[in-house]
């Protein structure tokens, strides 16, 4: 029973529609999904911190190699859920990435460059 209502709540999630993102998240998923790496890096400030889970990547150099190796040959795989948590500037995600459900969290200017980013495995 319990694993029956469990598969029903994960068919259930809607993913997140492009139109329902701020503008630095959907030119993330946007240039992960074309598997683009410029339009990918457009999406950053030049000296945008990136953090996956423990690993820190800071600035474009580092962004984009880091992309290249881990993000952009997979980028068919990426949605976003839903918008967990939001104010000014913020978001928190809940995203399908290749297999797994993960948080991602954004932080942006107020031009839509994504300044800061954290990818953590879901609770």
């Amino acid at each position: 029973m319990l694993k029956r209502c469990l598969v029903t709540l994960l068919l259930s999630v809607q993913p997140v529609t492009a139109d329902e993102l701020p503008a630095a998240i959907a030119c993330y998923e946007s240039s992960t999904n074309e598997m683009n790496i410029d339009a990918y890096m457009a999406c950053f400030i030049p000296d945008a911190t990136m953090i996956d889970v423990s690993r820190e990547f800071q600035g474009h150099d580092a962004i984009r190699a880091w992309a290249l190796r881990e993000v952009i040959a997979n980028g068919e795989t990426f949605k976003h859920r839903k918008i967990l948590e939001t104010s000014e500037g913020f978001a928190k995600t809940e995203v399908n990435w290749l297999s797994w459900v993960v948080h991602y969290s954004y932080w942006w200017n107020p031009e839509g460059k994504i300044t800061r980013m954290s990818l953590q495995y879901a609770d």
